[in-house]
């Protein structure tokens, strides 16, 4: 079953939103997609790291290295992307981009494994450690 989520900003072409097997909802491919096709870039606000630990700024992020993240204001497509040890997408850098690592299948859930990013460790032994 599609989701209909007027208020998720719709940042990654050829996806759709729907119930997730793994957690939860997911994002999943509305489409075939070959490998190496970029689904989007990730735009968003740098903040240090200390700035979104102290004052919980933002629900969806990205870890551009130990001490910086990348956030955005509003839920979008992206935060749907769930965690996979054998993901079938990667985070590509400069500028920041989600890029599919082999041929998706129309349908196919979109994962992505959480560890690649350049976590802090005190955030990978806390509160992080339950979702990789």
């Amino acid at each position: 079953m599609d989701m209909q989520l007027k208020d998720v900003i719709d940042n990654l072409r050829l996806t759709r939103i729907a119930k997730s097997r793994i957690h939860g909802n997911g994002l999943f491919a509305s489409e075939d997609v070959p490998a190496k096709t970029v689904l989007g870039e990730l735009d968003g606000q740098v903040i240090p790291w200390r700035l979104h630990q102290k004052y919980s700024l933002t629900l969806e992020w990205n870890a551009l290295d130990e001490k910086t993240l990348l956030v955005r204001a509003y839920r979008t497509k992206y935060s749907y992307i769930n965690h996979s040890r054998e993901p079938n997408l990667v985070l590509a850098r400069n500028p920041l981009r989600v890029v599919t690592l082999k041929y998706i299948l129309s349908g196919e859930e979109l994962t992505l494994d959480y560890r690649s990013e350049p976590l802090p460790p005190e955030y990978i032994s806390g509160e992080g450690g339950f979702y990789l």
